[in-house]
């Protein structure tokens, strides 16, 4: 893994493996081996959801957070296994010198992503950060780095539609997997008619546990990390303490999930169990049943059928490879399911990754001044 006990960060990359054909190789042999490439690249298109469609409409900020920020209702429709209409709220922070604007980032908060990053009072209480709200700090800085902020709440501002587990409100057959649409499509939607579809720019996406879910989703089974998806392509991602979908089938398994080694806290064996509170919380919503708890209190005898094609490290996508650069935040006091089901995804990586460990930092990791200044740091000398 490669995890580092401070905020620095160390580059690692994945390997690689390349078909090469010799020149003096029979022509037969070469169209053998250019088929085997391309039947190697094939799963990944074939498997590639799709995302819906979303409708802008710009309304009013409320006044908390980053100040003069731009709010729109974002009315999502046809996510192939959420068809309903699901609303959700962006707040665009555009740079002070937009002459000199260097890229667009994107911030998820946790859970059921129904705060905005500046807002979420998991990330407020740290008195080093500015009015002891840290989330604020994060986006604070970015955009005073001349990035153009973009936050997306989980939530209808208008209170119209009834989404009582935010993004995760279900059901979907495909759980997280399939409810994920929802930010791919907002995403890509503020991206091409806010935006412009702006390719001159870089853009980047950060979010917490499970904002960091949306964000793997999106590179991985949404298209985001390479240019097979309906764009943006995401530059660079940092997520932090999380995705905790990184292996659903076990995170749902009780006493039977394995014990996995993690390098952050160093040299631990953390439980990839749920643990019947969360499942019932972030991630029985998602499904037509509580279906992770069923399997919880049977210690993985009642596996539900596609939780390991729901996860982010699923069955078409066993080894993730992406033009993204990964960047992996973890904290040091973080002793949840998270890092260990985080891990699974971040070793199946075969591209370009970094993780780092945040001495002191809590799950909540943007909540703490050093996870904060971390953040702050990778997103602003990488995202480029």
């Amino acid at each position: 893994m490669g995890f580092t006990e401070s905020s620095s960060l160390q580059d690692t990359n994945g390997s690689r493996s390349t078909f090469r054909t010799s020149l003096y190789l029979p022509l037969a042999l070469a169209c053998l081996l250019t088929g085997l490439l391309a039947a190697s690249v094939t799963p990944a298109q074939a498997s590639q959801n799709a995302i819906g469609k979303a409708t802008l409409t710009q309304g009013t900020c409320q006044g908390t957070g980053l100040a003069n920020g731009s709010c729109y209702r974002a009315v999502i429709s046809g996510c192939p296994e959420a068809t309903r209409d699901f609303a959700a709220t962006v707040k665009i922070n555009q740079p002070t010198n937009l002459n000199q604007v260097r890229g667009t980032v994107f911030f998820t908060t946790g859970g059921t992503g129904n705060a905005f990053y500046d807002y979420d009072s998991e990330f407020q209480g740290d008195v080093r950060c500015a009015g002891s709200n840290c989330g604020l700090l994060v986006v604070e800085q970015i955009n005073a780095a001349n990035y153009r902020t973009v936050q997306i709440d989980f939530v209808d501002p208008e209170q119209l539609i009834n989404e009582p587990d935010g993004w995760l409100t279900g059901p979907a057959t495909d759980g997280p997997r399939a409810l994920a649409c929802r930010y791919a499509t907002v995403v890509h939607a503020v991206w091409s008619s806010l935006l412009n579809s702006d390719a001159a720019h870089p853009v980047c996406a950060t979010g917490n546990s499970g904002g960091a879910a949306l964000i793997a989703y999106a590179i991985t089974q949404y298209g985001m990390g390479n240019t097979s998806g309906p764009g943006p392509m995401f530059t660079m991602v940092e997520t932090t303490s999380g995705p905790p979908y990184g292996r659903i089938d076990r995170g749902c398994a009780g006493t039977a999930a394995p014990n996995l080694s993690v390098s952050c806290p160093s040299g631990v064996k953390l439980s990839e169990d749920y643990g019947i509170q969360t499942a019932q919380n972030f991630v029985d919503p998602a499904y037509p049943s509580a279906v992770c708890s069923a399997d919880i209190n049977s210690n993985g005898k009642k596996v539900y059928a596609s939780f390991r094609h729901d996860s982010v490290v699923s069955d078409d996508f066993p080894a993730p490879s992406y033009k993204t650069v990964v960047r992996a935040l973890f904290g040091s006091q973080d002793l949840s399911a998270a890092v260990p089901l985080a891990t699974e995804w971040y070793n199946a990586i075969k591209s370009s990754k970094t993780a780092v460990c945040v001495a002191g930092a809590p799950h909540a990791l943007p909540g703490d001044f050093d996870g904060a200044q971390t953040i702050v740091s990778d997103v602003t000398n990488h995202c480029k």
